[in-house]
């Protein structure tokens, strides 16, 4: 549909987002902040067919094509400057009707912002975000809307990191303005959850974290009165778990926060550090004392541990119940 602005100075462009299919996503990296994807995008422009050469029309009443208009659509969140590009020499324009189809394939990566605080149980927006570079209050006045009978998919075929993420939800198709320098485009895309498959973390590495803080507590079947016995348990489950940590850093989104794995790796190392302490310092309670403060400090000590494991379990479920309710959100 084309029409004119208020001013009466220029045709205003007007086009539907009728299709969005996502073809592939390659690969996801969380550190990067980025993904590789495919998709196919489809728009109709609505009883224009006979105006095609001069869709739309300036103040001084220059036109251009379709085609203008369809080598005006970029991609928004683009990773790096061209690393999204049409996979075709350029888009494709044909007739349905009355109507005229601009035809789109994109390949590339891009740009998402992800929050892992609640890795290994984080699930992300994936987001493909395309422009339309005329302004809405422009030269060109542009309007993009969501078709009510769009069509949005994503090619179960084409998911190929399936070993660590699984769709959530349908693929959703939007459409808005973007601000930049004080002037506002027409923008449009699709979005489309993924969560991560958290089994392999904390099969390897949080359940034989849990183990080595576990097994710190077979020091208290030593006598109180024999502090080296006790040390030299505390000591060597230190040192095992600070090798395993740094064996398993690769499996770890290294980012400058801290994650809900890391937080649970941390407590149960600090957990050891207080065991250490408290062997060194039990013996300094006196012969009458000893026993009654090993006991207190085994209760204590046990109950912290639980605690600890049940803070890790119970933020694994609270985060698959708010996925379960269409949420994405986790307090930590």
């Amino acid at each position: 549909h084309r029409g004119k602005d208020n001013a009466g100075a220029a045709m205003c462009a007007y086009a539907e987002l009728e299709r969005f299919d996502v073809l592939k996503i390659q690969s996801i990296d969380t550190v990067s902040q980025s993904f590789h994807a495919r998709c196919f995008v489809q728009l109709r422009l609505r009883g224009v067919k006979d105006r095609r050469e001069a869709f739309v029309t300036f103040g001084n009443g220059a036109t251009k094509s379709v085609e203008w208009f369809a080598g005006r659509i970029e991609v928004l969140n683009s990773f790096k400057h061209d690393s999204c590009k049409l996979i075709d020499e350029k888009p494709t324009v044909r007739d349905d009707g009355e109507d005229l189809l601009i035809q789109l394939r994109f390949e590339g990566d891009f740009y998402q912002h992800m929050r892992l605080h609640a890795f290994p149980f984080d699930s992300q927006e994936l987001n493909m975000d395309f422009i339309i570079l005329c302004r809405v209050d422009g030269p060109v006045p542009t309007e993009v809307k969501v078709s009510p009978r769009v069509s949005c998919r994503l090619v179960d075929s084409g998911f190929a990191p399936g070993f660590q993420w699984r769709p959530k939800g349908e693929v959703r198709c939007h459409a808005g303005t973007h601000e930049a320098n004080e002037r506002t485009f027409p923008k449009f895309g699709a979005s489309v959850r993924v969560a991560r498959e958290s089994r392999f973390y904390v099969t390897n590495v949080a359940l034989p974290t849990a183990v080595f803080s576990g097994l710190a507590f077979t020091l208290f079947a030593a006598q109180p009165s024999e502090p080296m016995e006790h040390l030299s348990v505390a000591f060597t489950l230190l040192l095992t778990m600070a090798a395993y940590k740094i064996t398993v850093t690769d499996m770890i989104p290294q980012v400058s926060y801290e994650t809900l794995l890391d937080r649970f790796l941390l407590y149960n190392f600090f957990l050891l550090v207080a065991m250490a302490i408290v062997s060194a310092v039990l013996p300094q309670a006196g012969q009458d004392a000893e026993d009654l403060a090993d006991r207190v400090c085994l209760a204590l000590l046990g109950a912290i541990w639980c605690l600890i494991q049940a803070w890790f379990v119970a933020k694994a479920w609270s985060r698959e119940r708010s996925e379960r309710l269409g949420r994405g959100g986790l307090v930590i």
